[in-house]
């Protein structure tokens, strides 16, 4: 584990974007966990030190992945900020969160010993899944007739050895593929693109050619995390009829830009985004250039606010066994058109539209359905969340 930290410094101190680190003292930090690898006590506990140590720069894209576990852990529930409320989203059938009662639309007050905010959401996620999957969890919710209740709910463990960084990252991948775009057509005129994640501008130029000639295209990117810097870019072109910039990254011996050319077979009609919290990244830079450019509306809750540049430095390491790690770093930060930022800030819609959490317990899509009768179409919230299943 020293020699863990160590790498994870060297890759920190030579490639992060700020050779200042924001003010933090990224030497004396090294010094003080390098002190504290030296008296833990369980390896529970060096796998949490090494992970604050890059935690503790605050930032969305600098992380540690650590030696993968043999074990895998499926809670069988996800929950997201709804507003400012975290809420269950779903719960998997068959689990033991829907045996114990748990149910889309349950506001989370506690899990474990922690209240999910907007702030430690998304550390939350990190931790429970890389740092200290737990098998059971204890979660008190507030059911939407207002009863509070806490239960212990029992995880799916499965055993699935990791022995390269690459397995990893290819583990990764293939749950992103899973959740594949679904594009359906509304009407003639009305075309609805679910895009899950930015995968390739292949992808892009399939679901962009599907809805070419319509009046108007809804780019539903709740839950979209980002992806593919070359998709996004493809995304631009293919809906503006100029050139556009699409980001400047300040990295940390250079400025770049990136600019997105119009293709001769853009869409051209209405654009309205739909964006959530768990909207991030590619996800949010193209909501933001459609609000900067006057190209189209943005409809939804707040974005996720984590847009940066990283890069992933894979290492290995011990005697007999082979430790695979790796530090997410953080080598460029991203200014929009503008000259604004949205780490930590997101893209605040020009509407805000949120699933109540009726709706969410009822498999209610009232977000979906406003969008498509604010061009022209009609559908029930009850239809709208059938429609991109």
């Amino acid at each position: 584990m020293v020699t863990m930290l160590r790498d994870i410094h060297d890759d920190v101190a030579k490639h992060y974007y700020d050779p200042a680190f924001h003010g933090i003292d990224l030497e004396a930090r090294y010094k003080e966990a390098d002190q504290r690898l030296k008296i833990i006590s369980s390896f529970n506990d060096g796998i949490a030190t090494l992970a604050e140590f890059l935690t503790q720069l605050d930032d969305s894209h600098t992380s540690f992945v650590p030696p993968n576990r043999r074990t895998r852990v499926d809670y069988g529930w996800q929950m997201a900020m709804v507003g400012d409320v975290p809420r269950i989203m779903s719960v998997d059938a068959g689990s033991d969160a829907a045996a114990k009662g748990l149910a889309p639309g349950d506001r989370v007050l506690l899990l474990n010993s922690f209240e999910p905010t907007r702030q430690n959401l998304w550390r939350l996620g990190y931790f429970y899944r890389f740092i200290r999957p737990q098998a059971p969890q204890r979660v008190s919710v507030l059911k939407p007739d207002g009863s509070a209740r806490t239960v212990d709910v029992r995880s799916m463990v499965t055993d699935k050895p990791i022995t390269e960084l690459g397995d990893l990252i290819a583990e990764v991948e293939e749950e992103i593929e899973r959740a594949r775009d679904v594009g359906v057509p509304i009407s003639s005129d009305i075309f609805v693109w679910k895009m899950r994640a930015f995968r390739t501008s292949e992808r892009v130029d399939e679901m962009i050619g599907r809805a070419r000639g319509c009046r108007a295209l809804i780019l539903d990117l709740r839950g979209n995390g980002g992806g593919a810097s070359d998709a996004l870019k493809e995304l631009v072109g293919r809906t503006f009829d100029r050139e556009i910039l699409v980001a400047s990254e300040k990295l940390r011996d250079r400025d770049a830009r990136t600019v997105a050319k119009p293709s001769r077979n853009a869409f051209t009609g209405r654009l309205i985004v739909l964006v959530d919290s768990r909207s991030a990244s590619a996800a949010e830079m193209f909501a933001r250039i459609v609000q900067i450019e006057k190209r189209g509306t943005v409809l939804g809750d707040r974005t996720a606010g984590a847009v940066m540049t990283s890069r992933v430095f894979g290492h290995k390491a011990g005697a007999g066994g082979i430790a695979i790690y790796a530090a997410s770093v953080t080598v460029g930060d991203v200014r929009m058109s503008d000259g604004g930022s949205l780490e930590k800030v997101g893209v605040q819609p020009d509407e805000i539209l949120l699933p109540s959490a009726s709706d969410l317990a009822t498999s209610r899509d009232p977000v979906l359905a406003y969008a498509i009768e604010s061009v022209g179409g009609s559908i029930s919230a009850e239809h709208a969340a059938r429609l991109l299943k």
